[in-house]
């Protein structure tokens, strides 16, 4: 079976299953387990950095009899920590993997605007505290769509696949002020990529550093690199597609 699940990523060292460490993998294990009376793993859409949030991250999973889908959500949501909510449980044919299954994900950044900081939100966005010029976070993002290397906006990129990705949109959202929310939705991530591109994209975007240096760097130029990720709180997994359907709309859970 296969289920949407949304979480609070703040306290998480990530998704993934690391030792020693509590991670949304471990959580939801944990649950399965004691639902099904005994130890089930999941395979889940993609990775999640610590204190990055997830509005629709896909899992599959082994239930140990069968179960009505609105049944096992109940069942699910039930066992579950506070901070992991299950939106839909669904049967999956047999060999489905929502990673390796997957056509596209789905990202969304959200920061404040207006050159404050807002200490209650510290969690759920990034107040950069400096003035932006919304119209040259849109010129950065125009000209991020397309396929080639982000390796000047990873962290680390990975061996066995390379540093090349195809992103298919890449837009700022102006319609909630005093947000800002940067959308983008590629085949794969590099890791740290979209915290790397909106963290040069606002300091770009304050003045404090020359937007021609965006094409360089998306251009892979010798000697050019993003100085900062943006911090991990503002960044949520919205959506991943499967088969042409996004497994939930886009958005955020606030």
């Amino acid at each position: 079976m296969r289920a949407t699940i949304e979480y609070d990523g703040t306290s998480f060292h990530g998704s993934q299953l690391q030792p020693g460490v509590r991670t949304v993998q471990r959580e939801v294990e944990a649950a399965l387990s004691k639902l099904f009376a005994r130890r089930t793993r999941i395979d889940l859409a993609g990775r999640t950095d610590a204190g990055v949030h997830a509005a629709a991250q896909e899992i599959a999973f082994t239930p140990r009899r069968r179960w009505d889908p609105e049944e096992l959500t109940r069942a699910f949501d039930a066992v579950l920590p506070e901070d992991v909510a299950v939106r839909k449980v669904r049967e999956a044919a047999a060999d489905f993997h929502p990673r390796f299954d997957a056509e596209a994900r789905r990202y969304r950044y959200a920061i404040a605007l207006g050159g404050r900081r807002r200490p209650f939100l510290r969690d759920r966005c990034w107040s950069p505290g400096w003035p932006l010029d919304p119209e040259a976070l849109a010129r950065l993002a125009a000209a991020i769509p397309g396929e080639r290397s982000f390796e000047r906006f990873a962290r680390a990129g990975q061996p066995e696949r390379g540093t090349r990705c195809r992103v298919r949109r890449a837009a700022w959202l102006f319609d909630r002020p005093p947000f800002a929310f940067f959308e983008i939705v590629a085949d794969r991530f590099l890791h740290h990529m979209v915290r790397y591109l909106v963290g040069t994209s606002v300091e770009m975007a304050a003045g404090r550093r020359p937007c021609d240096d965006f094409e360089r760097l998306l251009a892979g130029e010798p000697g050019t690199r993003a100085v900062f990720p943006a911090p991990p709180g503002g960044l949520y997994l919205t959506g991943v597609r499967y088969a042409g359907e996004w497994n939930a709309s886009p958005g955020l859970p606030w």
